[in-house]
């Protein structure tokens, strides 16, 4: 096994561990074929020993083609009798050549191909997952990439016969430059993720990923439904609120996914209306006209096995980057495909629409339709409504008749609605809402029953809504003075629900974090870009107009705080900077342990002098062959340059460091030298 300095080791580490970083991206985040990747990644472990161990490899050198053609066989035929579907079949393809290329002898260019293809992975992984950990690991990805390019460049020199430069320092050194790389790499990436106009094609590449999702809110829903989902603590969506009507409060909002207008048998169902898509603009869903908005909600939705698209009150538009809305025209708002990635869109809505002149219901309509097997339910409802007044007096009523001995419970509800309402009393949210939305239809008012999520839990950190599974809830909605208004019978429970999620102060900061990352990375579109232009541009005029008619104390606090922290930071930043690289320049030519080969600072210094004056004939060129040919035609330098290159010999292939005064000697000829040939004074 060849020695070498702890830097280049670090660095060819850092270059395997590049390979594998991206295997594993692709198998965290990616339904890529599972024996792929373990045949991948048998195939890098073994070739890592047999690079250690400089095996020849000659036999596998022969075999690497027809392997690779194997491979090709497989993904086409994947393509057109497994998956159908390119994106896999690609992706076997790629393992497959990936696993050749780990097992043969690597020269630098194979190095350059192999991370190209983990480049290309580390793209597929990101396109298949939204999750907040892989930031972690993209930043851990950037900081292997920079050491896969210093080892790579280093193994070209070494392949080219000339020398490599700048890897005799420590390796805690090494490791500082490779941190600080990744860093710049990561927060470069971040900037031009920030600037660059967003192209709206994630979701092409979607089905790549490893499918996860909520469940729930299909076309139908029974006694148990909603109450089964309110076990799960996950997080269903966040909600941010730039405009919200005075007096609304979040914690009291209906977020509704789904409107049931069918009866049949106990289930409650869609109505039979074929949905169509909306009229759109760009980006712009009209899903709504009959309300002036007065609320704004910024959803973000997280992944999903349905496709059902959220709203509040009466939605008029949605403004969001996905496949056109489909709309029943009944209240069912849907994605053309069933299931989604996390999700971010705006709605407009209005909390509630004025009364409308006597307005008289089409009867024989679903929402109005009566089993006819609940006939003692139909004679219940008009007692309880009464013959007399308006159709809100007389679901005032019937709301009125659920206060009296009925009672929410999960130990003992009732079997059935029947139970329900003649007996037992006792049930979940569903009894409450198809019991009310049965009475309604019994006394001529048309219903229907809904179900969503109320409320959530209120980050404070964030200034947003948490909205969970266990927020999951069904109510009414009823047809009074002309329009859709919401009825809800169930007691509310209130601090005392058994399902009612409180989460600490680190789980608000975590969970506000969270949300960052799915509005500003997962979720950045073209017009958060264009807000935050818009933003800035104002936020630059506002600051010159304060400072031109009131100086320095015209400007915010904050935007002093911003001024002086970059006017302190930035001579800081400068003797940073300085130390840096005179520490750099210092330890260039610094000693090494016996037996390796040092990289003498005389020598990288006169080297960057000659480059950069277009005196080395060629990229292999020596320093012996550069300095000879530049010094031929000056006589009064062949001493100093004969002095230089012996103590450059000794101190590169000697037993052991130049002394001090030798090493100072060199840096004077290097300068003296540097300066007589390029002319420089």
């Amino acid at each position: 096994m060849t020695r070498r300095f702890p830097a280049r080791e670090l660095l060819w580490w850092s270059l395997r561990g590049h390979w594998a970083l991206a295997l594993a991206l692709l198998a965290l985040y990616t339904d890529a074929a599972r024996w792929a990747l373990l045949l991948a990644a048998f195939a890098w472990a073994a070739g890592l020993a047999m690079d250690r161990a400089d095996m020849p490899r000659t036999a596998l050198s022969r075999l690497g083609s027809p392997i690779v053609a194997l491979f090709f066989a497989a993904a086409a035929a994947d393509l057109l009798f497994g998956s159908r579907d390119l994106l896999p079949s690609l992706s076997l393809l790629v393992l497959g050549v990936q696993s050749v290329k780990f097992l043969l002898p690597k020269g630098s260019r194979d190095g350059w191909q192999l991370c190209a293809v983990a480049f290309l992975e580390f793209l597929a992984a990101a396109s298949g997952t939204d999750a907040l950990a892989f930031a972690l690991f993209s930043f851990l990805f950037f900081v292997a990439s920079a050491g896969a390019m210093g080892a790579l460049h280093d193994q070209e020199a070494e392949e080219a016969g000339r020398p490599s430069g700048g890897y005799a320092v420590p390796a805690r050194t090494a490791a500082a430059m490779l941190l600080a790389a990744g860093v710049c790499g990561f927060l470069a990436s971040a900037l031009l993720f920030a600037v660059i106009p967003r192209l709206e094609f994630r979701q092409i590449l979607n089905r790549f990923g490893r499918a996860q999702g909520v469940v729930g809110f299909s076309e139908t829903i029974t006694l148990r439904e909603v109450t089964g989902i309110k076990s799960d603590r996950r997080v269903v969506a966040r909600v941010e609120f730039p405009e919200l009507r005075t007096g609304l409060l979040p914690a009291n909002l209906y977020l509704r996914g789904a409107v049931y207008s069918r009866h049949e048998d106990g289930t409650w169902r869609h109505g039979e209306t074929t949905p169509l898509p909306v009229q759109r603009s760009g980006f712009v869903h009209f899903v709504g006209d009959a309300a002036v908005p007065d609320s704004t909600a910024d959803i973000t939705l997280e992944a999903a096995d349905h496709p059902a698209l959220f709203t509040y009150g009466y939605p008029t538009l949605i403004e969001g980057a996905f496949t056109p809305i489909l709309s029943d025209g009944e209240g069912n708002l849907s994605l053309a495909r069933s299931g989604h990635p996390t999700l971010r869109y705006r709605v407009r809505f209005a909390a509630d629409l004025p009364r409308r002149s006597r307005i008289v219901r089409r009867a024989g309509t679903e929402d109005l339709a009566f089993p006819e097997e609940y006939g003692d339910v139909r004679v219940l409802a008009r007692e309880v409504a009464g013959g007399t007044g308006t159709d809100r007096e007389r679901a005032e009523r019937i709301m009125r008749f659920f206060l009296s001995g009925f009672r929410y419970t999960l130990d003992d509800p009732a079997s059935s609605i029947r139970e329900f309402l003649f007996r037992k009393r006792a049930g979940y949210c569903e009894h409450f809402a198809a019991g009310l939305a049965l009475l309604l239809r019994g006394a001529g008012i048309p219903s229907r029953v809904a179900a969503g999520y109320l409320g959530g839990e209120w980050n404070g950190v964030g200034k947003y809504l948490i909205v969970r599974q266990s927020d999951a809830h069904a109510w009414v909605e009823a047809w009074i003075d002309g329009r859709w208004v919401t009825l809800d019978a169930t007691p509310p429970f209130g601090d005392a629900s058994p399902f009612k999620m409180r989460t600490g102060t680190i789980g608000l900061y975590a969970d506000w974090l969270r949300q960052r990352w799915d509005k500003y990375v997962v979720n950045y579109s073209m017009r958060m870009q264009a807000d935050a232009v818009r933003e800035g541009v104002r936020a630059v005029r506002r600051t010159g107009t304060a400072f031109r008619f009131r100086g320095w104390d015209g400007i915010g606090g904050a935007a002093r705080r911003a001024a002086g922290g970059t006017l302190l930071a930035a001579p800081a930043l400068y003797l940073l900077y300085r130390l840096f690289l005179r520490k750099r320049r210092n330890s260039a030519g610094k000693g090494s342990p016996h037996g390796l080969p040092p990289l003498p600072g005389p020598y990288a210094r006169l080297v960057r002098r000659l480059d950069r004056n277009r005196l080395r004939r060629s990229p292999g060129e020596t320093l012996e062959e550069t300095l000879t040919a530049a010094t031929r035609s000056r006589p009064d330098l062949s001493e100093d340059a004969a002095r230089f290159l012996g103590l450059y010999h000794r101190d590169r292939f000697g037993p052991a460091p130049l002394p001090r005064e030798a090493r100072e000697e060199a840096f004077r000829l290097a300068n003296r030298l540097g300066r007589a040939i390029t002319g420089t004074p």
